[in-house]
């Protein structure tokens, strides 16, 4: 900066005495005169090739090129793979050839970054990361003011649409969906993903099966059908039963709505009201759930089964359906048989025509840690601008199998078709049922050790209720009575 500030004065100084010299003769520069005869830079001329303020900084964004910011950046390797992300970090280094990054690429960053998180040390945490909206100590990170809040994102133009407020190019509702509590954003969501029923569809053909049950009773009626056939109706990863709730999660505010108790049902699960898990609807999802199990309409040893695995039995034709995410596709890529086409549907509603609930979330964007350096902070936000961009959104979709959130994403019919097959199924069932997205997220964080136990308690108990062979009542139970300590202890 202050070599800048040496040449704006040189500039500024030179100026002023030409304006002088010039002032006083009323005659052109005879110094000028004779520099272009003899081909010898004069004052001036040199004055003039000195790089202005201006040139040193980027016009899109006001910072300056010339200081050299690597950006430490810690990346979730889910499903969707690296290949979106590395692209985005290679055309924003680029653009802006003075940034770099030095990238952490593991399924468990949420691990690592908690670990970075209770270690204290904020020179060695990562600039920016990616993680789920539900990272456990979210909102207690906002608290404290450890993430930097990137609201005012929302109301700048997007790199590749000049006039056009991110705000305004995003899909209704995704704004809304990121904020917290105290109204304000931590992270963009940059692209989504879709929790259902994945499927082979020349499968479901080739047995006549129902690929679009509209209410309960058809829905059984398909499950049976398949178990008849000696095939499993449903499989999920019993090894992490959390994933069973990308099937049939929401389906309790299902039955708030169908109930007409939505909103108090709602607002309850949002603050941590109780009773939660004992509440008469919380109690029907999970009765439903355990008269499927009854019915041997999920695996056996589903309790040993992880989530590839579970994927691989569809893909083999043995199991009919798998609980997942619109992901699957891109997870599953290298062990796709010939002829296998990936459909899609929800867990229906009771009655037709009825809302239904399909869990839904984010991924791809950052959070950034705010005991950082200013500049740090100030590219880690234009990064995560960046990450908008239509051809990083079609990289993701085409590589990472995620859904796109830029509205004029369907504009171009080429972006269409890179998606792939799940999140297109995805896209072709919501544009025909009245479907309702929910990401679960909370606005209280509950620390008390009491809610990780009442958790892990139904979460134990899911295999044996998929299985038929547990009561869900009882568990519940006593997950409420843990839940209650844990309200309690955080009220005191």
């Amino acid at each position: 900066m202050r070599r800048y500030l040496k040449t704006l004065i040189f500039v500024l100084v030179t100026l002023m005495l030409l304006t002088t010299v010039l002032g006083c003769s009323g005659k052109s520069n005879p110094e000028a005169s004779e520099s272009m005869k003899s081909g010898t830079p004069s004052a001036s001329d040199k004055a003039a090739s000195t790089p202005s303020a201006a040139d040193n900084v980027y016009p899109e964004n006001g910072l300056p090129k010339d200081q050299k910011v690597t950006l430490k950046f810690g990346v979730w390797e889910a499903g969707g793979g690296r290949e979106g992300i590395s692209y985005a970090m290679k055309t924003f280094t680029e653009k802006f050839p003075n940034v770099t990054f030095d990238p952490t690429f593991s399924p468990d960053i949420f691990k690592i970054v908690s670990t970075k998180i209770g270690a204290g040390d904020d020179k060695d945490m990562f600039d920016i990361f990616t993680a789920s909206n539900s990272l456990a100590d979210l909102n207690a990170l906002i608290d404290e003011g450890k993430l930097v809040p990137q609201e005012d994102l929302w109301d700048r133009d997007v790199y590749d649409a000049p006039n056009k407020k991110l705000k305004d190019v995003t899909l209704d509702g995704l704004y809304d969906g990121t904020q917290r509590f105290n109204k304000l954003s931590y992270s963009i969501s940059v692209t989504g993903w879709s929790g259902g029923l994945f499927y082979d569809k020349a499968f479901f053909e080739k047995n006549g099966w129902n690929q679009d049950p509209k209410t309960w009773d058809e829905f059984t009626a398909l499950l049976d059908q398949i178990k008849s056939a000696g095939v499993i109706p449903i499989t999920y990863p019993g090894v992490y039963p959390g994933y069973l709730d990308f099937g049939f999660g929401g389906k309790d505010f299902e039955i708030a709505e169908e109930n007409g108790n939505l909103d108090a049902f709602y607002k309850n699960y949002k603050s941590f009201g109780v009773p939660w898990y004992t509440a008469p609807e919380t109690k029907e999802k999970w009765n439903r759930i355990y008269e499927l199990g009854k019915k041997g309409y999920f695996p056996a040893g589903v309790a040993a089964i992880n989530h590839l695995q579970s994927q691989m039995q569809v893909m083999q034709h043995k199991a009919a359906m798998v609980v997942t995410g619109s992901w699957v596709q891109n997870e599953m890529k290298d062990s796709t048989p010939e002829g296998f086409v990936w459909g899609f549907m929800g867990v229906p509603p009771k009655k037709e025509g009825g809302t239904m609930w399909l869990r839904n979330g984010v991924q791809g964007g950052i959070f950034i840690w705010a005991a950082k350096p200013d500049l740090t902070k100030k590219w880690a936000k234009e990064f995560a601008l960046w990450l908008m961009n239509l051809d990083i959104q079609t990289k993701n979709a085409s590589a990472g199998g995620s859904l796109p959130v830029r509205k004029d994403f369907g504009d171009d019919q080429a972006r269409l078709d890179a998606l792939q097959d799940a999140p297109k199924a995805v896209a072709a069932y919501t544009a025909v049922h009245q479907v309702r997205f929910e990401n679960q997220l909370r606005d209280v964080t509950l620390k008390d050790p009491a809610f990780a136990q009442s958790d892990k308690t139904l979460q134990d108990a899911t295999p044996g209720i998929t299985n038929g062979k547990t009561d869900p009542g009882p568990v519940l139970e006593q997950a409420e009575k843990l839940l209650e300590t844990a309200v309690a202890n955080q009220n005191k």
